[in-house]
């Protein structure tokens, strides 16, 4: 039965890293960073001048979080989100990507295939299971340079960076961080938290009992009746004080009667993404990450190079002024759920499959509804 690890707490924690700086990574940065396959130059098209860069032009990193370890469809990036930095406005927008989006995926050259957005990156990553590639989508970076360019599909423009951090190195952050403060709103009961230490018991169930179950029902519903391979979570409104593995949590939890599913985990998640960011700023971040750094590596990759991240560094200051603008793309404003013809349960936009004008309209106006959305949100 397959575990659905979501990605907005990982993003939470590379975006802090992102605006708090690569510096405490220099020593051992190598070790982070992978370089994408460049298609072979055209020799016969003539080259064109390169225009001077402009000092302002927004920038975009997309983060992305997978359970990696032994976890179950370890690299399926569950939730991912994009941070697109505007100096000239001094915002930074985090585009929320839900997990199910159906987009068309380019697995066998030029040919696409419909999927859920969050295999993007473990196609990519996989050059065995898909050989026939694009080039630019295969080897060490071949998975976010796929993701990249799936995302850059939905929200209209293309994606400059990637950042991806594996389930382990988010809790590991957050106790190096020394916890965080998250002011909850409502209390809320999660009654299936799962396990990953009890993903395969029987529960006491014989083989016959098992199989009765499994002729009468599926899904999550089927899993619900083996009660061992869950906790029961509880959180009480006001100020609590999280470690990693309690944000780990309460960014994940998703089966409350009160505050359940994907879209109210994702407003949990942008709470943690504002916690992180407080704590890093207001502690001495650099010296307490240094001692685990090379522990960090192992879980953290990116694409973003030396370069780059010299100039992130320099310009840590004013980023972290910037005003964050959170866009959520739901079934209340751009998405529809609908089911795909392999059964899946699915989102996709509410003007046809791939169709991401009033998506990426959407994402222009930040988060300002229009047209269908309008209607939407108006009812």
């Amino acid at each position: 039965m397959k575990k659905r690890i979501n990605g907005w707490w990982i993003a939470a924690i590379i975006l802090g890293l992102t605006l708090i700086g690569f510096s405490v990574f220099y020593l051992t940065y190598g070790k982070i960073v992978v370089k994408s396959n460049k298609p072979k130059i055209d020799v016969n098209i003539t080259p064109t001048a390169t225009p001077t860069p402009d000092p302002l032009a927004p920038y975009s990193i997309l983060l992305m979080g997978y359970g990696g370890g032994n976890h179950e469809g370890g690299l399926l990036t569950d939730s991912m989100m994009v941070a697109k930095i505007d100096p000239r406005n001094e915002e930074v927008s985090l585009i929320s990507i839900p997990r199910d989006l159906w987009v068309a995926i380019p697995t066998n050259g030029d040919e696409t295939e419909n999927k859920k957005i969050n295999e993007a990156y473990a196609i990519g990553a996989s050059d065995k299971k898909y050989p026939n590639k694009k080039i630019e989508f295969t080897g060490e970076a071949g998975g976010g340079e796929l993701a990249k360019y799936v995302v850059g599909q939905v929200v209209g423009f293309k994606i400059d960076y990637f950042a991806a951090l594996d389930f382990d190195g988010f809790v590991k952050i957050i106790d190096i961080l020394g916890g965080i403060d998250i002011k909850i709103a409502r209390t809320f009961d999660d009654p299936f938290y799962p396990l990953e230490t009890n993903i395969t018991d029987t529960c006491g169930k014989t083989d016959e009992e098992m199989k009765a179950l499994e002729a009468t029902m599926s899904g999550e519903k089927l899993e619900q009746q083996y009660t061992c391979r869950y906790e029961t979570l509880h959180f009480e409104t006001g100020i609590q004080h999280m470690d990693g593995t309690t944000a780990l949590k309460f960014a994940r939890s998703r089966h409350s009667t009160t505050d359940g599913g994907d879209f109210n985990r994702a407003a949990r998640q942008r709470l943690v993404i504002t916690a992180v960011r407080d704590k890093v700023i207001n502690i001495g971040f650099i010296p307490k990450i240094i001692p685990t750094i090379n522990t960090l590596t192992k879980h953290i990759t990116t694409d973003i190079n030396f370069t780059k991240m010299n100039e992130l560094v320099g310009k840590l200051p004013e980023i972290s002024k910037y005003k964050i603008i959170p866009i959520a793309l739901t079934d209340q404003n751009v998405l529809i759920n609908t089911k795909a013809n392999t059964g899946q349960f699915i989102l996709s936009p509410k003007m046809g499959e791939n169709n991401w004008s009033e998506v990426r309209q959407y994402i222009e106006n930040k988060g300002v509804a229009t047209t269908s959305a309008a209607i939407k949100v108006k009812n």
